[in-house]
């Protein structure tokens, strides 16, 4: 048996996934934080954990989770604000709807003995900076960093791999 360590990300797509992308780029190259260890995101669940063969039965329930929750609303997920504290730099996430997916997921989704528990997240947020590399260098990044520029949000399974690096389980893997 393989044990994939997994996750439930909401990622963005469009004008305002470009922004964070320059955003992750700079600080990286400044003063990177743990937070740049990650795609852009907005966590839904915490890490769990399954057998690899389980992935295609999990990413199904995730589909079927979405085309319930359809039609999506234009303003399913709305970013509320940069904000800035002395830990953490990031995108505040409105989004009732998300709230939502993530609830019925976690509903629908077949726990089999010895599984970890799916833990939803209800801060949601889009991490920049954070920890003990956070500093001027994360603030000075984000100075021009436009927040209200639209996205897309795409609900999806993540599996990270021992050596740190992360894979989208889409409808097509």
């Amino acid at each position: 048996m393989t044990t994939a360590e997994l996750i439930l990300y909401a990622t963005p797509a469009g004008p305002l996934a470009d922004e964070l992308a320059g955003v992750y780029e700079l600080i990286s190259r400044t003063q990177p934080t743990t937070a740049q260890d990650y795609p852009p995101h907005c966590t839904l669940t915490g890490f769990f954990h399954r057998d690899a063969d389980d992935i295609a039965r999990i990413v199904t329930e995730i589909r079927d989770t979405l085309a319930a929750a359809d039609p999506r609303p234009s303003d399913a997920v709305a970013v509320a604000a940069l904000h800035q504290r002395s830990d953490w730099v990031g995108l505040e996430i409105n989004s009732p709807w998300l709230a939502g997916v993530t609830e019925q997921f976690v509903r629908r989704h077949t726990l089999n003995d010895g599984d970890d528990p799916l833990r939803p997240k209800d801060w949601l947020h889009v991490s920049i900076g954070y920890g003990s590399g956070h500093g001027p260098h994360t603030i000075a990044a984000t100075r021009e960093f436009d927040h209200t520029l639209s996205a897309t949000w795409d609900v999806g399974l993540w599996r990270r791999f021992a050596d740190g690096s992360f894979s989208r389980l889409g409808f097509d893997d």
